[in-house]
């Protein structure tokens, strides 16, 4: 349902929010074109802030600009310009990947799923 770039972008604000950059950088499997874009987007969202005089595709260069609790998926979709993929039903890995977030998202999903169905060729 989460694509892998929001995915991505969703671990990389988790270690610069829990400042645990060897575990991030190691599941990082961006190349370097790929990370300058993703940690531009982030920043021009306003989600993180690079410190003064630090290397911009260094995850550790940079900080939180809000609270955890302040940033959504919402937040994050619309930095990244990705979407949420309603066509599959949601996996028993994601469930255990996201938990509570995961359940929100299911309802989202199979909702989604619902209203798609109706659309017919015809209508289309």
């Amino acid at each position: 349902m989460i694509t892998p770039k929001t995915q991505t972008a969703i671990a990389v604000l988790k270690c610069i929010y829990a400042r645990d950059y060897g575990t991030c950088i190691k599941q990082c499997t961006l190349t370097e074109g790929q990370m300058r874009v993703l940690l531009t987007q982030l920043t021009n969202a306003g989600l993180i802030i690079l410190k003064e005089k630090e290397h911009p595709l260094e995850i550790q260069s940079y900080i939180p600009a809000k609270r955890a609790m302040e940033i959504s998926l919402l937040d994050i979709l619309e930095a990244t310009g990705e979407h949420l993929n309603c066509n599959r039903p949601i996996t028993e890995q994601f469930d255990a990947q996201y938990g509570r977030a995961a359940q929100k998202l299911g309802i989202i999903n199979q909702i989604a799923r619902i209203y798609l169905k109706e659309i017919t060729l015809t209508d289309l």
